[in-house]
């Protein structure tokens, strides 16, 4: 989990740096599409380790769990991404 919310800070910084580049939006596009993957698999593993717990309001991990599904939708799918990245790859 720890690698992935560092390889997502890092592809949103190169994205970021990269603003007005050519491959700045495919570089966007990879980054939302990675961090937003990593989330949802971060908080399915935090799920997993709490265990039927996890589920109980108590826990954070309960909220999180619903609203990191979210990230997957809000401001383009993961599937609309993989379409702008491999478009500006084929082109």
């Amino acid at each position: 989990m720890a690698t992935e919310l560092s390889a997502s800070r890092v592809l949103t910084y190169s994205a970021a740096l990269s603003e007005g580049a050519s491959d700045g939006g495919r570089l966007a596009s990879e980054a939302k599409l990675f961090a937003s993957e990593a989330a949802n698999r971060a908080c399915y593993e935090s799920l997993q380790i709490h265990g039927g717990n996890g589920f109980a309001d108590e826990y954070e991990i309960s909220r999180l769990y619903r609203d990191v599904r979210v990230t997957t939708i809000y401001e383009g799918t993961s599937e609309m991404q993989r379409l702008v990245i491999s478009r500006k790859i084929l082109r």
